[in-house]
């Protein structure tokens, strides 16, 4: 064999590697962390880094922070990666989970460190409201921040007629009238558009899309 021939077949190897870790399930990857596997860690950060810091940066409000408690969890979740448990959650979930109680331990000490720094008379005022435990408005936030990120990924004739019925609130009758289409066709565009809307966001770790 030539060498341009074993450097191809090199090449198509690595190649056909590649595609499979790319298709590797997240608790594949997390089995491999668990056995020091670093590759693994590269393929988590890359589908996950960008959910994980919209929402530390949602909860916490500083840039900076926001990627230092992005570096802290994965650090954390390679430090206990044998930890994670298939049957309590998605792998998803569990890295959310973390970012969460990272993001809120990180606003509690903000807290701490404010009242241990202002006058006494001030200290006692209610101060609750000013570092609240926001999860369910900040994961609403991602969330709907991830479905039209997914929403961009279906054919565009789907995309439309989601967007029309759930964010104006247009009606099957009126969808197809502003464009001219039967009502079958919309009928037909929602479905299929919602059931790619659903696969995609599955792969994100989320579910329940009705």
């Amino acid at each position: 064999m030539t060498m341009s021939l074993v450097v191809e077949s090199t090449h198509g190897l690595a190649a056909t590697l590649s595609l499979h870790l790319d298709e590797a399930s997240d608790e594949t990857l997390i089995a491999a962390l668990a056995g020091g596997a670093t590759w693994a860690m590269d393929l988590l950060y890359q589908r996950y880094s960008r959910t994980l810091y919209s929402l530390a940066y949602r909860m916490v409000n500083d840039r900076q922070t926001a990627e230092d408690l992005l570096q802290e969890v994965f650090l954390k979740v390679w430090r206990y990666a044998t930890s994670y448990a298939p049957q309590l959650g998605s792998v998803s979930s569990w890295l959310t989970s973390i970012m969460r109680h990272r993001a809120i331990d990180y606003q509690r000490n903000a807290r701490r460190h404010v009242l241990k720094n202002i006058p006494l008379e001030e200290s006692e005022q209610d101060l609750g409201g000013v570092f609240p435990d926001a999860w369910d408005e900040v994961w609403l936030s991602v969330q709907i921040s991830l479905v039209r990120a997914c929403l961009m990924r279906l054919p565009p004739e789907q995309r439309t007629v989601i967007e029309l019925a759930y964010f104006e609130g247009r009606t099957h009758s009126e969808i197809a009238k502003m464009h001219r289409l039967p009502l079958g066709t919309v009928k037909a565009r929602m479905r299929l558009g919602l059931q790619h809307l659903r696969r995609e966001l599955e792969k994100r770790g989320i579910g329940g899309l009705r």
